[in-house]
């Protein structure tokens, strides 16, 4: 499905969504804690299953020397409050901004409320987080028993999560304020914050066979996974769908590239916890 009116889809280079270190145990649900999203090459060209990629035709993707690298530093913050999505037991209230003074050239810009929607969408989408008001999740390694949730953005300070769209200079110093070298390409959360790379975000990474909407909806959905308590996780077994918890761009081990928490069936994919 088109986000805001774009065409995210398939692009000739598979892209991806990824993620490596955590720490040494899974963070709770607004615990600080520091998560790192890499996006290395993958070499598998699976379908996707239980959420499968489609086949449109893809707009042509930035090259590095087109990808602002660095802004003011400072964010702007999508206006109003969004609806609330699902009817889980524990409400997430999640803030969306876009870092200021970005230089889009050619690139179509990425506005606050239009990234804000583009979240809403994957929170809100069949096999996302929401769904789990209707098929709440239970695992002891987590502290997690018959766990739901519902998301809503807002826009005050009063927030549980903030997700940052910004150039990678300004990832780099944010993230490495915390101790993660983001290497001017990847990703982090840390604390309350969710660190959103604006190279990967536009370009994705080579070697994953999925569109683009597929990738933006696996970033959002992994790391939102860190928020909700959730570490890095294996593949299931030969021929299963990823984890969106599993690091799928540094190897599918076996498993179908997935970027969706919940299978069609309502299924919570999961797999063997991974060293962080």
């Amino acid at each position: 499905m088109p986000i805001n009116g774009r065409l995210l889809v398939p692009i000739s280079l598979a892209l991806v969504m990824a993620s490596t270190a955590c720490g040494t145990a899974a963070p709770v649900s607004g615990q600080a804690g520091v998560v790192v999203t890499m996006t290395p090459d993958a070499g598998s060209n699976a379908s996707a299953a239980g959420s499968a990629p489609d086949d449109t035709p893809s707009p042509e993707v930035p090259t590095d020397a087109e990808i602002p690298t660095r802004a003011a530093g400072t964010f702007a913050t999508a206006t109003g409050r969004g609806r609330v999505i699902g009817t889980g037991k524990k409400r997430v209230r999640y803030r969306v901004s876009v870092e200021r003074g970005i230089v889009w050239g050619d690139i179509p810009a990425w506005e606050p409320n239009e990234f804000a929607e583009s979240i809403e969408q994957v929170l809100a989408a069949p096999n996302g987080w929401a769904s789990s008001a209707q098929h709440p999740v239970t695992n002891a390694a987590v502290n997690l028993t018959r766990a739901s949730w519902s998301f809503q953005r807002v826009d005050s300070s009063k927030i549980d999560v903030d997700v940052r769209l910004a150039t990678p200079r300004t990832v780099d110093r944010l993230c490495g304020a915390s101790g993660v070298d983001t290497q001017g390409v990847y990703s982090c959360k840390y604390g309350k914050t969710i660190m959103i790379n604006l190279r990967r975000w536009l370009q994705g990474a080579p070697g994953y066979p999925v569109s683009m909407e597929d990738y933006h909806a696996g970033v959002i959905n992994h790391e939102f996974g860190h928020f909700l308590g959730f570490a890095h996780m294996r593949c299931g077994g030969r021929g299963r769908p990823g984890p969106v918890m599993m690091t799928q761009t540094m190897g599918l081990h076996g498993c179908v590239p997935n970027v969706s928490p919940f299978a069609r069936n309502g299924q919570f994919i999961s797999g063997p916890w991974a060293p962080s």
